[in-house]
């Protein structure tokens, strides 16, 4: 794993992404070449820009309906090889989205530029070349990465099943070593200098996760392992870079005084703020007509009022009113705050509409604009909740550091909290985002709202 930008991200999974795409560009170069050749008939603009165009534009179709389609989540990739269900799908809609393309867009284009017989090439070599790249998934991303913990209690035991069922198929436990002399039953365990288990096991990774530190580690023998070339980390640096979330039960407040991350500075969030009254008043803009007809939708289906004000927290501490559409009874909360859960009753049944296409929000671009709240952050707690979620989770208080977001890690990550327990994991990935927090962050976050608000993805 490597820190681009401060985010952690898997160079297995960046070069199997170049490996797709570059496939997908070939093999629509191929197409644009062979299609004049094979139909010399037809007319379609040749030449090495014509060909560029139209290999962009199909290896973009591609690769938004292999992303939409999870397939770039390697373990889903993985899985699908056994049926190619999900493949086929991204395939047939890649397709769509192609022959949708290839009518509209030469209205605005050259004549000649596309073609039907360019579009049939470009799909069958698309196709050929996804196909192709993903049958040879094991040999593009590698063997899994094989991880030793140093340590056998449920520090270690913990984070290794959190790794098997939240990480990407990218790492494999292959044991798990005893700092002392003790001889353990479990599984995978095993007792001896840790140089010589890690060379036996052939590990890579040496993961520090004992249950007590005060009671030693083998510094001589991590320090070797070092030496010859293994990668050492702490459990909650490597729990940071796989996972993207920084585990309650595994961090120790005090060391966040002397990790990286927690960066800010006046030109930063000056930036921040410019850049959020940009897409903040564009996106108002653009998106008038879609409110109005929400706010009649709503008045049709329950009457006024169209809009709904809570108290919310945001940075510092500081109170203000968040707007969002209504889509609730207006007598939702008769019996006092409460949190929201599945399949609500008090939801109206144009509130469902609302919240899966998360149009309920759109009211909070006032907010950012106000300065309130922030593009990208973490959820606006209620303070009616506020107190006891600070009792239980002490570190729950670094959430003020950043200004409260329309969209966030945590809410992408996890979504909606509807308990004390579901918070405490969402406060997680909301400690990644603000330790590690970076305009490069920001417009990762960004660009899976979009996807999370087309496909209505944890609506609740």
């Amino acid at each position: 794993m490597v820190r681009v930008f401060s985010h952690w991200l898997s160079p297995r999974k960046a070069a199997f992404f170049v490996a797709e795409e570059t496939a997908l560009v070939l093999a629509m170069l191929a197409g644009s070449s062979i299609a004049p050749l094979a139909h010399p008939w037809v007319a379609v603009e040749t030449g090495l820009a014509p060909a560029f165009l139209r290999a962009a534009i199909a290896s973009t179709a591609f690769a938004g309906a292999l992303y939409f389609g999870d397939l770039y989540d390697l373990k889903a990739a993985a899985r699908d090889r056994a049926d190619g269900r999900r493949l086929l799908r991204a395939l047939g809609v890649a397709t769509i989205t192609l022959a949708a393309a290839y009518v509209v867009l030469p209205l605005f284009l050259p004549l000649g530029l596309l073609s039907r017989r360019s579009l049939v090439f470009a799909v069958a070599g698309g196709a050929l070349a996804v196909i192709a790249v993903r049958a040879a998934f094991p040999a593009v991303v590698g063997a899994p990465i094989r991880v030793l913990f140093l340590g056998n209690g449920p520090r270690a035991r913990s984070l290794a099943r959190d790794l098997e069922a939240e990480a990407d198929a990218l790492f494999e436990v292959v044991g798990f070593a005893e700092a002392g002399n003790r001889v353990e039953s479990a599984p995978l365990s095993f007792v001896g200098p840790l140089p010589h288990v890690a060379r036996r096991l052939k590990a890579q990774v040496v993961v520090v996760a004992v249950e007590d530190r005060r009671a030693g580690i083998p510094v001589d023998q991590l320090l070797e392992c070092r030496t010859r070339g293994l990668q050492v980390m702490s459990d909650v640096a490597f729990a940071e870079a796989t996972l993207k979330r920084i585990p309650l039960d595994l961090v120790r407040p005090s060391a966040l005084i002397f990790e990286e991350g927690f960066a800010t500075s006046t030109a930063r969030r000056a930036a921040k703020r410019m850049g959020d009254v940009a897409v903040a008043g564009l996106m108002l803009v653009a998106l008038a007509p879609v409110m109005a007809l929400v706010a009649l939708a709503i008045v049709l289906s329950d009457g006024r009022p169209v809009l709904y004000s809570q108290e919310r927290t945001g940075q510092d501490g500081r109170r203000y009113l968040m707007w969002k559409f209504r889509s609730m009874r207006r007598d939702a909360e008769r019996m006092g705050a409460q949190w929201t859960s599945d399949a609500d009753p008090r939801v109206l049944r144009v509130g469902r509409v609302l919240r899966k296409a998360r149009l309920d929000e759109l009211p909070q671009l006032w907010n950012v604009l106000r300065g309130d709240m922030s593009m990208v952050g973490p959820r606006p707690e209620r303070p009616v909740f506020l107190q006891e979620l600070k009792v239980r989770y002490p570190l729950f208080a670094l959430r003020e550091l950043a200004k409260p977001g329309l969209t966030g890690w945590a809410q992408l990550k996890y979504g909606y909290g509807s308990s004390i327990e579901e918070m405490g994991k969402k406060l997680e990935f909301d400690l990644y985002y603000i330790k590690n927090t970076s305009f490069f962050l920001d417009a990762v976050c960004l660009f899976h709202t979009a996807k999370v608000v087309l496909t209505g993805r944890g609506a609740r």
